[in-house]
Formats: C-alpha cells, structure tokens, sequence
C-alpha cells in the first residue's frame, strides 16, 4: 500500500484512534462493509491530509480539465468523518447510500453503495455543474492512482483560450467590477460562486473583493455562508501569494472566517478549517 498520510502535528481532519471493534460498530450502523484497504489505513491513521492531492479523470471538472482535487481522506467519527455523510447528503441533495470521503460542499468523492452493500466503486459528485461520474471501480484502485499535480498558476495561464487573470476562467466567463459588486450585494446563494470570474489582477483587487465579501459576510445566512467559505477558500487557493505577503489581506481573510464561524454550520467548519491551514 502506498504512504498516503502525511502525519502532520496539527492535521484538523485526523480524528482519534480507532481499534477493529470501532469499526465494526460503525459497519453495523452503516449497513455496509467498508473497503479493507479503507479500513487498514483508518487502523493507521484516523483521517487526514494525504501525499496526494488529485486523481485522473477523463472528463474535465471544476477543479481541472484532467483531474479532481483529492489532498485529504475523511476518517470514521461524527464530526469531520464518515458519519456524517447522512447529514450532508440530506443538505446537499445527493444521492442516499453514500459514504463520503471527501468534499467541501459543491464538490464530493464518495464510496457508492446504491447498487451494493461491499466493494463499492469511488464515484465523484459536483453539485454546481450537476455531474456526477465514477472515478475508480473499487477503493483500492481509487488508492493506486492517486498522483500529485504540479501545476501551478504559471502553467494555468498558458492553457490556450483560458483568461490570463483568472487560470481556471475562459475571458467570456469574466465578470467586471460592478457585476461582482451587484452580485455580492444581492447576496444570492445560488449566485455567489460567479464572484470567481472576477479578475484579480493585484492586492487592490484583492482587497475590494475580500471587502466586499465581508460585507455580505455579515448578512448571509447558512446557504449563503457556505457559498461564501467556499469562494473565499478559492481565493485563497489561486492567490495564495498575494493572501500570505499582505497582513492587511491576512485580516480581511480571518475577519471573514470569524462572522461565518458563527453560522455554526458543519460544512461552513469544515471549509474554514482548509482556509485557516492555507494561511
């Protein structure tokens, strides 16, 4: 088996050992048969980042026109691990009889157990462009393919057609200044995620948009609030360089983390806590 966990000191999803019988309870609860190779790497470690951080596909996502994002796998608990899945599904609209491995809400990797109660496939779900497909017949092939991709901006920006600003946009998706204005102040959760296309082509950038962000921050509610950890975890993401060298920027992104953290909301948790180990 691979060396997939990372072993980091402070790791928010690793949760406390397990032992064979926790399992076991957990198999019962769920009406199914976990993967033996999920099983042998829980008994290893409960849940964690991973020396990976993405998974072929041939089809393109919204991560990648190759790949999906996987840098972490859920572990067994109720809280950050596999037994919550009940909880997201029913929030998320996605199928029933799934566990799920790893998400933030828009995006998730699942073992699917809708035809089957052992030996599930891997399949992945994005909710905002409404895909669904499989990624891996069993968990174990899932596991072997696991990669790590090196692309970074630079790369991103050499993709033919794809806004030099904005590495995962295409120009005509681009928004301007004043529709990222009206669509932050709208506050529509179910138009949040187009903050994206706004090209940030500096700190000044930057800063209005994470300005404004804490703006709606202020007045969202739990839909909205995901949308917005969401958004704000991509930023982060794609402009870590910016984020990390301006204390003023560093504090609009914990000014922002803090108004959503009181939503207490799980999944908006989960998304801060993948912000909070970005910075």
């Amino acid at each position: 088996m691979k060396n997939v966990w990372t072993y980091e000191d402070e790791d928010p999803y690793t949760l406390k050992s397990i032992s064979e019988r926790d399992i076991q309870k957990a198999e019962k609860k769920l009406g199914v048969k976990l993967p033996e190779e999920y099983k042998a790497l829980i008994l290893e470690q409960n849940g964690g980042y991973i020396n990976f951080n993405a998974f072929p596909s041939e089809r393109p996502t919204s991560w990648a026109k190759d790949h999906v994002q996987v840098d972490y796998l859920l572990g067994l608990g109720k809280k950050e691990g596999i037994l919550e899945s009940k909880a997201f599904i029913k929030e998320w609209g996605l199928p029933d009889n799934l566990i799920l491995i790893h998400g933030d809400g828009h995006t998730w990797i699942a073992l699917d157990y809708r035809e089957m109660k052992e030996n599930p496939p891997v399949h992945y779900f994005d909710s905002e462009f409404e895909e669904n497909f499989r990624l891996a017949d069993s968990f174990g092939e899932f596991l072997s393919k696991l990669y790590t991709d090196s692309m970074d901006d630079d790369d991103c920006q050499l993709i033919e057609g794809v806004h030099p600003d904005i590495p995962y946009v295409y120009p005509e998706e681009a928004i301007t200044k004043e529709e990222a204005e009206q669509i932050l102040t709208e506050n529509s959760a179910a138009d949040l995620h187009q903050i994206l296309y706004y090209p940030i082509k500096g700190l000044d950038d930057l800063n209005w948009l994470l300005t404004k962000i804490k703006e709606s921050s202020l007045t969202a509610n739990i839909d909205n609030g995901v949308e917005l950890a969401i958004v704000l975890e991509s930023i982060i993401f794609y402009h870590k360089d910016l984020t990390l060298d301006n204390e003023q920027t560093r504090r609009l992104v914990l000014d922002i983390a803090a108004i959503l953290k009181n939503l207490n909301d799980s999944v908006i948790d989960m998304l801060l806590l993948q912000i909070k180990d970005s910075l």
